[in-house]
């Protein structure tokens, strides 16, 4: 079922399609929507995929009718929803918004000002406050300036929720790829980013909600983790990188693999985590500092402390 779409037009600001995919998200999802409503920003295209959710995702969408335009599919991933809802958009600039994270009212506003401030800018993003599954602010200002060198090699995505860039960008050069689980997005800001900047508006302007049900908190399998080593094989086949990131192949190979000895520490697999790290290793030597063990002990430890504390939160009523 759908209904249609609402968006009105204000004087003669570009439409803006935002597309939130959701899957059994029913808990955050009001305040996803209301978020995106509250824009002072008018002229807005609201599209919500229905990733096949099996709890109220549905009665609350219908709450929504027309005011936003929602559609159903089967169960297909985050990277098939989201292309499902561009392939439908309307607007000269596109935007995505998981089901569980918010924008403050002048998110919108904000970042299409900025995006046309520059005439060689393909994609934006704002500045983020980290929040917990009871919407407190966990870190404030918690997204990093986008470097393409640092996105390629150390494969840490920093763009959060609200990122927004061309159209034109979508048609030309592709969406995510659906055969992607864990970094359908890394790998798309690493093909658009060739054909123009990425910049961030250092603006605290949307939360990104942290929990234990989200993808950047979930257990991640050994096959899914993989992922992070085809995502290199596919950007490697390409002939259009730059010179001074083809003599670094190994250097991001040997990230990619310290990557996956994070997840598998995360997985409580010790001694895969110290398979993956030796091959690092052997790949770019010097990537063998106190540094980089103290990120990946920091990280083993951090997620379930924290998702500690979020139960004795939801114990304590807090």
């Amino acid at each position: 079922m759908t209904s249609n779409n609402l968006h009105t037009k204000c004087d003669d600001s570009p439409l803006v399609t935002i597309v939130t995919p959701t899957y059994n998200q029913a808990h955050y999802l009001t305040d996803t929507i209301e978020s995106v409503l509250a824009q002072d920003y008018k002229n807005i295209e609201y599209i919500i995929i229905n990733d096949g959710s099996t709890d109220n995702t549905q009665a609350i969408l219908t709450q929504y009718n027309g005011r936003i335009h929602w559609k159903n599919q089967n169960n297909l991933g985050q990277a098939n929803a989201l292309n499902n809802g561009w392939s439908i958009a309307k607007g000269k600039y596109l935007s995505y918004l998981s089901s569980d994270d918010i924008l403050y009212p002048e998110a919108i506003r904000k970042l299409v000002h900025f995006i046309n401030d520059a005439p060689n800018r393909i994609a934006v993003y704002p500045n983020c406050n980290l929040i917990d599954p009871y919407s407190k602010i966990i870190k404030r200002n918690a997204a990093r300036v986008f470097n393409y060198d640092e996105l390629v090699i150390k494969q840490e995505c920093c763009i959060g929720p609200g990122a927004l860039f061309l159209h034109d960008a979508y048609i030309k050069y592709g969406g995510w790829l659906p055969w992607l689980k864990l970094a359908p997005d890394r790998e798309f800001w690493m093909r658009i980013g060739l054909y123009g900047s990425i910049d961030l508006l250092n603006e605290p302007l949307a939360g990104y909600r942290m929990h234990p049900n989200s993808i950047s908190y979930s257990e991640t399998r050994s096959d899914i983790s993989n992922e992070y080593l085809k995502v290199l094989d596919v950007y490697y086949s390409r002939t259009d990188i730059p010179q001074h990131l083809v003599v670094r192949k190994s250097e991001a190979y040997a990230y990619a693999r310290l990557i996956m000895a994070r997840n598998k520490l995360r997985n409580g697999d010790i001694s895969g985590a110290l398979n993956e790290y030796r091959t690092a290793n052997h790949l770019f030597p010097t990537i063998n500092n106190n540094t980089v063990r103290l990120m990946l002990i920091r990280t083993a430890v951090s997620k379930p402390l924290r998702k500690l504390q979020w139960k004795i939160r939801r114990l304590c009523g807090m």
